[in-house]
């Protein structure tokens, strides 16, 4: 057997690992999620809809590029790069090895603009606060696998998290693409299979780009210190919008978000607090800003090159 066929092997394991426990996520939230506005349904759809055919036709000029003479159209070696280090992300050195500057900048603004849009598009165009925790929290952990890679040429990690970003955005957009009487989301969800299936399969996605921006990295830097480096990468990426949440106040920080997004009836987020409603301790915020901190040190220990000491 040969290498590539276990690691190909391991990766579809780990996939429906991956999925397995996305499922069963999928059947505990049950009906709790889901948010209805059908004053906007119409549009939101509509936008989903036109993302999701460019996302789509991005994942398949790049699966189509990788046997065929596509791949010498302007853009398509970087489609083909994306598909193939988000699928095989042990492959993502040489899938960016030879890349032009327009492939190159397609490869890196592709996922961030579509990464933006979908939000957008989810919060129905509304929620400022969203953008603002979700994006910040993606930059951060952007910022600090950069400086892990360091010397280190950066696209091969850029293009395994941007391959993964689009695929797990389509899975986002072709759920907004639904409309109903109940709203946008609701005709999507109120579908058990279509909710838990939806929900497993974004999971796994979500916790594959940190898989495969670690397999990625480990070709460059070896397994330990990659793996630090993704650990390094998340606790920031939790720590630090976690820690701006807790300053601001729990209550305050959902108070917004609910303002905006609708989630709890004006109501019941007024007269009981959004953090009473959902049963959230007031120091949530504190709690993850400090898991997300011990995540960060860990993983910047793997993360450090240790030198031997030389014999004197």
């Amino acid at each position: 057997m040969t290498k590539a066929t276990r690691r190909g092997i391991l990766a579809v394991v780990v996939a429906l690992v991956l999925v397995g426990f996305g499922a069963g996520i999928g059947v505990v939230v049950g009906d709790t999620l889901g948010v209805g506005r059908g004053d906007r349904d119409l549009a939101v759809a509509w936008a989903a809809r036109v993302l999701l055919v460019l996302a789509l036709a991005w994942v398949v000029i790049g699966a189509a590029s990788v046997r065929t003479r596509l791949v010498r159209r302007p853009g398509a070696a970087g489609a083909r790069a994306s598909w193939l280090a988000a699928s095989r992300p042990w492959r993502a050195r040489e899938s960016t090895l030879g890349l032009d500057s327009l492939d190159l900048w397609l490869l890196f603004l592709v996922p961030v603009a579509l990464l933006v849009a979908t939000r957008a598009v989810q919060t129905s165009f509304l929620s400022w606060t969203h953008l603002a925790v979700v994006l910040g929290a993606w930059a951060v952990f952007a910022i600090v696998l950069r400086l892990c890679v360091w010397r280190r040429s950066p696209w091969p990690v850029i293009a395994a998290v941007g391959g993964v970003v689009v695929l797990r955005c389509i899975v986002t957009l072709v759920a907004l693409s639904f409309t109903g009487p109940g709203g946008y989301w609701d005709a999507f969800w109120t579908d058990p299979v279509a909710r838990v299936g939806s929900i497993a399969i974004a999971f796994a996605l979500f916790v594959w780009v940190f898989v495969a921006a670690g397999w990625a990295l480990s070709t460059q830097i070896g397994v330990r210190r990659a793996t630090g480096s993704v650990l390094a990468a998340v606790g920031a990426g939790l720590a630090l919008p976690s820690l701006v949440v807790a300053i601001v106040g729990l209550e305050r920080s959902s108070t917004m978000w609910n303002d905006e997004l609708g989630m709890l009836p004006w109501g019941v987020a007024r007269i009981l607090g959004v953090t009473t409603a959902l049963e959230l301790p007031a120091s949530t915020g504190w709690f993850a800003a400090g898991f997300g901190t011990l995540l960060a040190v860990v993983g910047v220990l793997l993360a450090v090159r240790w030198r031997p000491r030389t014999a004197t």
